[in-house]
């Protein structure tokens, strides 16, 4: 499996040399989107997850057929596979590890899915992307920017996009692309939950480097509220503060 420095390294070559890459991460969330009413019945997803109802969790709700079948085809599509690796809980690694036998995909390159969240907190992140076009994705996208230049020195963000919920992807896609045609960027960095893996792949249908980023972006806007570094902050984000609220 890959680690934090080798991705690091591995996306920002990729982006420097112009190539099209997509890293996607799927944690338990993903897992149940991928698994609902194929590897397991909607009837006993209902009787195990409390979030079904409830977009704030991962941006979506199900049952949602369209979004099961985008996400295999995210899931195809990734060069880079991040994915959760606890076997104390059949939710975790075992699951995910039953969709891919169901839809008989081998990941070319793995990871651990929370990684982000250890990069987040690398020195190297920040000194290595401080001047690549970059594009930031998801709700917290304009205020994750600003800590990005203020605090770390960042000069070449070329934009932001939101994209709250499954209902905004569409729309997120079409500005990414009229974005391109603008302002060209190397790597974007996206922070939108399960939304996010379709925008990440659409980077690396652009022939650019699409990262799904998630919560790392909370990790340096909450040290930056404690007036700290990422590499010197301890806590664990809080994933729900900012959120869109049912």
């Amino acid at each position: 499996m890959l680690g934090s420095v080798d991705l690091i390294r591995s996306w920002h070559q990729k982006a420097v040399d112009g190539k099209a890459h997509a890293t996607v991460r799927f944690g338990d969330a993903s897992n149940t989107i991928l698994a609902h009413d194929a590897v397991l019945t909607m009837d006993f997803i209902r009787s195990h997850y409390g979030w079904l109802s409830d977009p704030t969790y991962c941006g979506i709700t199900l049952p949602h057929a369209e979004a099961r079948e985008t996400l295999v085809h995210c899931l195809r599509q990734a060069d880079y596979v991040g994915h959760l690796t606890q076997t104390e809980h059949w939710y975790f690694q075992p699951l995910f590890a039953m969709c891919l036998a169901y839809y008989k995909v081998e990941p070319a390159e793995t990871f651990y899915a929370f990684e982000n969240n250890y990069i987040a907190r690398y020195p190297l992140f920040y000194e290595l992307f401080k001047t690549v076009p970059i594009l930031i994705c998801g709700a917290k996208a304009d205020l994750y920017r600003e800590v990005l230049q203020r605090r770390y020195g960042w000069s070449n963000i070329v934009g932001t996009i939101d994209c709250a919920s499954w209902s905004h992807v569409d729309e997120a896609c079409v500005q990414m692309e009229q974005l391109y045609q603008q302002s060209p960027w190397k790597l974007a960095l996206v922070c939108a939950g399960a939304p996010g893996k379709v925008l990440t792949v659409k980077a690396k249908e652009l022939h650019t480097v699409g990262v799904d980023f998630g919560s790392g972006a909370d990790v340096a806007i909450q040290a930056d509220r404690e007036n700290l570094n990422a590499w010197d902050y301890q806590g664990f984000p809080d994933y729900w503060e900012g959120r869109p609220q049912n």
